[in-house]
């Protein structure tokens, strides 16, 4: 009896811990391309000001206040606001993640909430030297 228990049990772990390695991002998305418009420093971090066209979101406007971490300067959290406008509509959406600096390239990985009831996970990638911008959004 104790074999079979021992043996559900590991049957039962083993699958369960494969479950969370199901977990693929990479179904339906959308992509962006920015530019930085502008970055203020702050002894703790900055903000970080982006502006694109946005397909359903028209023409938006996104802010990163970022959050340096004293152990590990290279990285942080951040919190933001997103704008869009298409044809008039107005939509707007927080956003909240950790990022992590290596060179000049910024990597974001946020969770956004939007007015339209959207919610999405974000990659953004941030060239600091080409002042570019590239996001992917994957709605949830």
């Amino acid at each position: 009896m104790k074999f079979l228990k021992l043996g559900l049990a590991i049957i039962l772990s083993a699958t369960f811990s494969l479950s969370i390695f199901s977990h693929d991002p990479k179904g339906e998305s959308f992509s962006l391309s920015g530019k930085i418009t502008s970055i203020e420093l702050t002894v703790d971090g900055g903000t970080i000001t982006v502006s694109s066209e946005a397909g359903r979101y028209g023409k938006v406007f996104l802010t990163y206040n970022v959050k340096l971490n004293p152990s590990l300067p290279n990285q942080g959290y951040f919190s933001g606001r997103g704008v869009g406008f298409n044809d008039g509509v107005r939509q707007a959406g927080s956003r909240q993640g950790v990022f992590r600096r290596e060179g000049s390239i910024m990597k974001f990985w946020s969770l956004d909430d939007v007015t339209d009831g959207n919610m999405n996970y974000c990659e953004t990638v941030m060239d600091l030297e080409t002042e570019t911008v590239e996001m992917t959004f994957y709605p949830f």
